[in-house]
C-alpha cells in the first residue's frame, strides 16, 4: 500500500510539474495574454482577438516570429479587418521523443497534407448552429490555373525554409477557389500565408472577396513541451458585413469559424503521428 501511494504521489508530482512547465513556456512565448487566457490555452481552448472596434491581435502571436511581423502589419492597416487566434497543443509521446529538427519536418508534412481537409466541418449559423461540411474538395494544382491536373499531397524528405504551392479548394460557403500557399520557415516556426488568387463568391454570383483581398496565415511555434498554433485572417478594404439578395454575410464570424475548423483539423493531423 505504501509503495502504491508513493507511486501515485510521484505520478501526480510529474503531472503537476508538466503543467507548470507548459504554462511557463506559454507565458514566455505569449507575454501579453490575460490570466484567464493562459488557463484557457492550458485547457485546450482557442483564444482570439480582432482589430474590429480598435482591438489588438498582437497578444495572440509570438513576438519575433514571421507571424508577429504579419500581425503587426495587419494591426496598422487601415480599412478591412483582421482576426488572430492561438491554441496550445501538448506533444504526444512520439513527438516529445523526437529531436527538434525531426519534429519540425514531421509537423511540416502534416500541415501540408491538405487533402485531409476534405470533409472537415464548422458550426454553421445558417444551419442553426449545427455542424456543416466546410471543405468539399482540397488538392494541390500543377500551376495557378490548370484544374485538369490536380496533384497528391507532397511529402518532404528535408525541411525547407521557403516554398510556394498552388491549391484548389471548394467549400460550402464560397464555392471553388484557387489559392497561393507561401511558406516562410525557421527552425522554430512554420509560417504559411494563404492568399486567394480567384474571387470568392456567395451563391456563385456575388463577389464577397476579390482576388488577393483575403489572406489567411497559419503558423506553428515549437516549445519544449508543446506547440503553439497561430492563425491570422486579414480582409482588406471590405466592410465586415456584406448583403446580397436579402442574405447578410458576417465575414468576421465566417472566417473565425473557418480558423477554428482549420485549427481542429491540424490537432487531428498531429494525433495521427501518435498512432
Amino acid at each position: 500500500m505504501k509503495v502504491r501511494a508513493l507511486v501515485l504521489m510521484l505520478l501526480c508530482f510529474l503531472c503537476i510539474s508538466g503543467v507548470w512547465a507548459a504554462e511557463a513556456d506559454i507565458r514566455q512565448a505569449l507575454p501579453s495574454l490575460s490570466e484567464a487566457e493562459y488557463q484557457q490555452l492550458l485547457g485546450g481552448v482557442i483564444v482570439d482577438g480582432s482589430t474590429i472596434g480598435g482591438g489588438s491581435i498582437l497578444p495572440y502571436v509570438v513576438p519575433g516570429t514571421e507571424a508577429f511581423k504579419r500581425a503587426t502589419e495587419a494591426q496598422k492597416a487601415e480599412g478591412g479587418f483582421s482576426i488572430a487566434a492561438v491554441s496550445y497543443i501538448p506533444y504526444g509521446p512520439k513527438l516529445k521523443a523526437m529531436d527538434a529538427k525531426t519534429r519540425q519536418l514531421a509537423i511540416f508534412n502534416k500541415i501540408r497534407a491538405i487533402s485531409t481537409q476534405e470533409g472537415i466541418t464548422y458550426i454553421s449559423w445558417r444551419a442553426g448552429n449545427k455542424p456543416k461540411v466546410l471543405i468539399e474538395k482540397s488538392s494541390y494544382m500543377e500551376d495557378d490555373k490548370n484544374l485538369n491536373k490536380l496533384l497528391p499531397d507532397p511529402i518532404a524528405a528535408t525541411f525547407p525554409y521557403s516554398l510556394q504551392s498552388f491549391v484548389y479548394q471548394r467549400d460550402s460557403s464560397f464555392g471553388g477557389n484557387r489559392y497561393l500557399h507561401t511558406y516562410t520557415n525557421t527552425d522554430e516556426e512554420i509560417f504559411v500565408e494563404i492568399k486567394n488568387i480567384s474571387s470568392m463568391r456567395v451563391l456563385g454570383i456575388f463577389t464577397a472577396v476579390k482576388s488577393e483581398q483575403l489572406t489567411i496565415s497559419m503558423a506553428t511555434y515549437q516549445m519544449d513541451d508543446g506547440l503553439l498554433l497561430m492563425a491570422l485572417t486579414t480582409i482588406e478594404d471590405r466592410d465586415p458585413k456584406v448583403s446580397v439578395l436579402g442574405i447578410t454575410v458576417d465575414l468576421p464570424s465566417a472566417f473565425k469559424r473557418r480558423i477554428t475548423a482549420l485549427q481542429n483539423w491540424f490537432v487531428d493531423q498531429l494525433a495521427t503521428i501518435e498512432n
